[in-house]
C-alpha cells in the first residue's frame, strides 16, 4: 500500500500487489489494511516534522480499525526511544540527543494507546546493505539498546552515557535489509517483541561507518 505507484513500480515481483491509496482518506486506507495478517508501517520520514506524526498516526488509526484488537502491527521508530541499559529513563533523555527524535515518542505514545499487538523497531541510521542481503549475527533487544554498557551504569552521569550512546552508533548503523530480517523474523502475534520497542544492532565487533 503505497501513496505513489509510480515510485514503487521497481518493486514488481510475481505474488506482490501494489495498491495506491491517499493515506489522508481514512475510509480508503482502512480498506486497503483490513483482511491482512499483519501491517508494517515504513511510510513517513523524521524530518517532515508534524507530518511525519501525522502521517503515522493517521495509519496507527486505521490499522487499529482494519485489523481490530490484536492485530500484528509494526512501525518504525528510533533509537533514541529506547531505554538505556540500568537506567529508567530513555535515550531522548540525555544530553546532546536530538530532539527531533521526540516525534518516535509521540508516535510510541499512540500506538500503546490502542489494542493493536504492535512492535516498534527502533534502530539507528539506516543505509543500503552493500551486498543487498540482511547481516549476520544481528542483535535483537526488547525495550533496550542492543549494545551492552559497563554492570557500572547506574553510576554514570548522563553526560557519559550520552557518550557511550554516540560511541555505539556504529553497531546501531544498520541496512534496510536488516531491519527487515529483524521485522520478519518477528512477524507472528504474541512473539517475544509484542507491545514492545526493538533495538537492532550488528553483532559486537562489528560497525558499519558513516
Amino acid at each position: 500500500v503505497v501513496r505513489d505507484a509510480a515510485k514503487a513500480a521497481a518493486l514488481a515481483a510475481p505474488g506482490l500487489t501494489i495498491r495506491q491509496v491517499a493515506f489522508s482518506d481514512h475510509a480508503a486506507l482502512v480498506a486497503a489494511l483490513r483482511g491482512h495478517d499483519a501491517v508494517i508501517n515504513a511510510a513517513g520520514y523524521l524530518r517532515d516534522g508534524p507530518a511525519f506524526v501525522a502521517l503515522v498516526q493517521a495509519v496507527i488509526r486505521a490499522a487499529a480499525e482494519a485489523l481490530g484488537p490484536g492485530g500484528r502491527f509494526w512501525l518504525f521508530g528510533g533509537a533514541g526511544v529506547l531505554d538505556v541499559p540500568g537506567k529508567s529513563i530513555t535515550s531522548l533523555e540525555l544530553p546532546g540527543i536530538p530532539k527531533i527524535s521526540e516525534a518516535h515518542r509521540t508516535n510510541w505514545n499512540a500506538v500503546k494507546a490502542t489494542d493493536l499487538d504492535w512492535s516498534m523497531l527502533c534502530p539507528g541510521p539506516m543505509v543500503e546493505a552493500p551486498n543487498g542481503e540482511a547481516s549476520r549475527g544481528l542483535v535483537v533487544t526488547a525495550d533496550t539498546w542492543p549494545v551492552a554498557l559497563p554492570g557500572f551504569t547506574n553510576f554514570l552521569p548522563r553526560p557519559a552515557l550520552s557518550l557511550a550512546f554516540i560511541q555505539a552508533v556504529p553497531r546501531l548503523r544498520i541496512s534496510y535489509e536488516d531491519a527487515a530480517r529483524a521485522i520478519l523474523d518477528n512477524l507472528g502475534k504474541n512473539g517475544p517483541f509484542s507491545k514492545k520497542r526493538v533495538g537492532v544492532a550488528l553483532a559486537d565487533g562489528k560497525a558499519r561507518a558513516g
